[in-house]
């Protein structure tokens, strides 16, 4: 049984990864899980299409049916799903029987805090289920008036402030929903334009689950005018775009590049994403610019100028209907001293490396690092290092400069990098984990329970490098540290 505590979806996610000993790869605004071990195969995935809603997906086959025993929190989130493929099991703690949500249901479930619910997903069978998680605390922060009201409208139509009890309803079998469904859970892509593809179809997806809540409405003859080497022809579309980002794209160039006429084109991104040619280019256009803030050092202007806008007021402009918030504001957000960002690799000590050295390492660490409000972990094993280190972004940034120039280790890899909203190292200034009988560092942190055979298991070196691996030790430590 996985005891489930509900956090944000990355965290869940991180605790389903650690469970299942499976790899988890990060990237910006999503994560995906891979599993091809004895626990079973397939993925699980999540696309955060903006704070306060995530698309959470199933694609997966189990060997063993998987009891899922979750802890609702504080924030009260609610879960919209539906299941493209298979079916689940459900029940509250005051229930003797299991539900059964059935392929192609639609469902919502919204816990009450420190009550729990039980989930089984079934084995030997290809489950692909979307779940749309919406924290409306998350919403209701939001600079934007129309995630504002988003939390408002879900308050008012699931109204739960008299009851006692979780608030669950199963709805009818719904394929206009199913068809935005399918689409999210078979969409593999994590860059930009699957992001765009995702979004556009969970926006699709909610419209149709609210509102096949509030009526009920057979939907059975909802189908796009479009042939489905049509529809992938415009899936491609976004990395046409991103190609001549800098570029004057017009209808006709989209148009002839797919090889579809302007009216076929405007149907299918309606479909797709809920939106005209000339808005999916806008999206494409800031979602690119937002990257941008994140992962290079260029000015406002010259990101403007890179993403295809002649003018820097009308980028702030639909920036700020985007997103609630004005491009410089945004980068200022999280370029400030005070932001939090995270750095993790991996690499190999140099052969003449010796216990002193890599004392002296933790020793120095210990010591700088409070100073520059720096905290993190870091494990060494059979001339492996493995550190993570999260404090401002300008200091974390600086250090990762200093320590790829190290001679005392080689074959940097970076495992992750991005920014956060808490630290996971609140209290520890370099935990350290090693079962090193060369280094006389006392641990620092409460690592004696994470053992190096625990986190590692007897493997050779090669297995050791691999870059999977130290994802997986990443999870452990993360979701240790909380405990």
């Amino acid at each position: 049984m996985l005891g489930l505590k509900e956090d944000s979806p990355l965290e869940m996610l991180r605790q389903f990864a650690v469970y299942f000993d499976a790899d988890l790869t990060e990237n910006f605004g999503a994560a995906q899980l891979f599993l091809d071990n004895k626990e079973g195969k397939g993925s699980i995935s999540l696309y955060e299409i903006f704070p306060g809603l995530t698309a959470w997906i199933y694609d997966i086959n189990l060997n063993s049916e998987l009891v899922i025993d979750m802890t609702f929190s504080e924030d009260k989130p609610y879960y919209f799903g539906y299941n493209v493929n298979g079916y689940q099991l459900q029940k509250f703690p005051n229930e003797d029987q299991y539900q059964k949500i059935q392929q192609g249901q639609n469902f919502v479930i919204i816990g009450k805090p420190g009550n729990k619910a039980e989930f089984i997903v079934p084995s030997n069978i290809n489950y692909e289920c979307c779940y749309l998680i919406i924290n409306p605390i998350l919403l209701q922060n939001s600079l934007a008036g129309s995630k504002r009201r988003l939390q408002q409208d879900l308050k008012e139509t699931f109204d739960l402030s008299d009851r006692e009890n979780p608030y669950r309803y199963f709805g009818n079998i719904d394929t206009r929903t199913g068809t935005y469904a399918k689409i999210v859970v078979r969409n593999k892509r994590t860059d930009l334009v699957g992001r765009l593809l995702t979004e556009g179809a969970v926006m699709n997806l909610l419209g149709t689950q609210i509102e096949a809540h509030d009526y009920d409405i057979n939907t059975e003859n909802f189908q796009p005018n479009l042939s489905k080497k049509e529809l992938s022809r415009i899936t491609n579309l976004g990395d046409y775009i991103l190609k001549n980002i800098g570029e004057k794209i017009t209808i006709g160039k989209m148009s002839n590049h797919l090889s579809l006429s302007p009216k076929k084109l405007q149907m299918g991104l309606r479909f797709l994403y809920g939106t005209s040619a000339n808005e999916y280019l806008t999206k494409c256009r800031l979602e690119f610019a937002k990257e941008m803030m994140h992962t290079t050092d260029k000015n406002i202007s010259e990101i403007c100028y890179s993403v295809g806008y002649q003018n820097r007021s009308y980028f702030s402009k639909v920036f700020e209907e985007r997103y609630g918030i004005l491009p410089s504001s945004y980068r200022q957000s999280f370029s400030g001293n005070n932001f939090l960002f995270e750095i993790s690799y991996r690499s190999l000590a140099a052969e003449n490396v010796s216990g002193n050295e890599v004392d002296s390492i933790i020793k120095t660490a210990r010591n700088m690092n409070p100073l520059h409000n720096i905290t993190g972990s870091i494990i060494y094993h059979r001339k492996i290092f493995f550190q993570m280190i999260e404090g401002p972004k300008k200091e974390i940034i600086t250090l990762f400069k200093n320590i790829e120039k190290d001679s005392r280790h080689s074959d940097i890899q970076v495992m992750w990098k991005g920014s956060k909203l808490k630290r996971d190292f609140s209290d520890w200034s370099m935990a350290t984990i090693s079962d090193e009988g060369i280094l006389k560092v006392p641990q620092q942190g409460e690592t004696k329970e994470l053992a190096i055979n625990n986190l590692l298991g007897k493997l050779d070196y090669r297995a050791l490098a691999s870059e999977n691996l130290w994802r997986k030790v990443r999870n452990i430590i993360k979701i240790s540290s909380k405990n």
